[in-house]
């Protein structure tokens, strides 16, 4: 997905849409922040993770162990909901266009591992001002290009602190390239997502 936030920008979508990137070391991340939302959380969450294509998708059944929201491998075409978490297989780039989730297959995106990039991009395109994108423990750049649309679109830029993540390289590259609105740990993080959802009625 290559569009940037504000020339093709729908912003067709009004709830809050969340998007968390990973790579190495990020799981335990990932299920620090979930484990620490709310049942009634107002928004919803996409994941994006650097996987194998040939690895089982273990993410879903390891996180419906620490929340009660609802949690999906999505097919091409689903309505976005709120209050529900949507996790990408390991051979597919999990983006959004307007209100629905949108499966490419395409082997060169997954390979070029750009997959955190093109999920905050399209949510930076869907839901604008409501958008919002977190990275998390990683190596290398996936994910800069994906703030700064977000940072564009007028939404929210969240990176983990370096020193509370495994590996540092993606919060460290992330916060050397673009402004982002709050750096934290996984709990901090957790917390600041809330305030994000706090008083929001999804629809």
């Amino acid at each position: 997905m290559n569009s940037i936030a504000g020339k093709s920008n729908e912003n067709s979508y009004g709830n809050l849409l969340i998007g968390i990137g990973a790579s190495a070391g990020g799981l335990q991340a990932i299920v620090e922040i979930v484990d620490l939302l709310p049942t009634h959380f107002q928004g919803a969450l996409m994941i994006a993770t650097h996987r194998s294509s040939t690895a089982p998708n273990v993410l879903p059944s390891l996180l419906q162990n620490y929340t009660r929201l609802r949690i999906s491998e999505p097919l091409d075409g689903d309505k976005l909901s709120c209050t529900h978490i949507y996790i990408g297989r390991p051979d597919e780039v999990l983006t959004v266009e307007g209100g629905e989730v949108h499966i490419d297959l395409d082997p060169e995106h997954i390979r070029n591992l750009d997959r955190i990039d093109d999920l905050f991009t399209s949510i930076a395109n869907a839901a604008g001002k409501n958008s919002v994108g977190v990275i998390l423990s990683g190596m290398l750049w996936d994910g800069v290009d994906g703030l700064k649309a977000i940072k564009e679109a007028g939404g929210t830029c969240i990176v983990q602190t370096p020193e509370d993540a495994t590996f540092d390289s993606m919060p460290k590259n992330a916060l050397e390239s673009v402004e982002c609105d709050f750096v934290g740990t996984t709990i901090e993080i957790a917390s600041r997502l809330v305030e994000l959802g706090a008083g929001r009625n999804c629809q």
